[in-house]
């Protein structure tokens, strides 16, 4: 099965899971290293009507536990994740050892299409490339920020989504958390260019001695490790 099969199975299932618990999937996401990881990720949907709206990148301001309230609670993903696994191993949709997770997104939130960036213009946002792009289609390769020439991997500030493309205006980001614009022009990535879409959490605190930067608050994860195929003769769990 390949990973796109295996993608449309799991959200075919999580579906009516997370329907008839006020949720939406966000997405699937497939890790093969050394184990294969399936990761799903379930939210709350976006509605103006009900007030949900997607949380700023950066939150000096906010109280980032209230942020992390409007999601999925923790017995939500539990639940979504003993319903899944069993259906998964039911059918023995995945024969090899495997974890299944089942999460928010978090503030850090991966993208899995533009419709779902849309919400997010104004943020910072990392876009990880399966191939380079430029600004300047004449400079040279590299991360110099003198120049606009081709990146594998851009950060910048989510300027617009358009059919097939987004725009970012470039910038980097320091260990303290400080967003700054790079002199540059505007970037078009391609959609099917990126490799990995991600939203960046932004928190600026000011440090005090001897203690280090705040951590974001994490996303509600329910993992649960699955057990290899057995057969007739043995069965074996596997490791962690």
């Amino acid at each position: 099965m390949t990973d796109d099969v295996l993608k449309e199975t799991i959200t075919s299932l999580a579906e009516p899971l997370a329907t008839s618990l006020g949720l939406v999937i966000w997405g699937v996401e497939i890790v093969r290293a050394g184990r294969t990881v399936v990761r799903l990720f379930v939210d709350v949907p976006f509605s103006e009507e009900s007030g949900t709206q997607p949380a700023p990148a950066d939150t000096d301001d906010i109280d980032a536990p209230a942020l992390v309230a409007l999601s999925a609670t923790l017995e939500q993903c539990e639940h979504i994740s003993r319903h899944i696994g069993l259906a998964l191993e039911v059918e023995d949709t995945i024969p090899e050892a495997y974890v299944l997770e089942v999460s928010t997104p978090g503030l850090t939130r991966l993208f899995f299409s533009l419709d779902q960036m849309r919400h997010y213009i104004g943020d910072v946002v990392e876009a990880r490339l399966l191939r380079a792009v430029a600004i300047n289609e004449d400079a040279p390769e590299g991360p110099n920020p003198s120049h606009g020439g081709p990146r594998r991997l851009w950060r910048g500030t989510l300027l617009s989504v358009e059919e097939n493309a987004f725009t970012l205006a470039p910038a980097t980001i320091s260990p303290e958390g400080e967003v700054t614009p790079e002199n540059l022009p505007p970037v078009s990535i391609p959609w099917d260019a990126v490799r990995r879409a991600s939203r960046m959490y932004i928190f600026r605190q000011p440090q005090k001695p001897g203690k280090g930067r705040a951590k974001a608050p994490a996303a509600k994860t329910a993992t649960k490790p699955r057990k290899e195929k057995k057969t007739k003769s043995s069965g074996s769990e596997e490791n962690q």
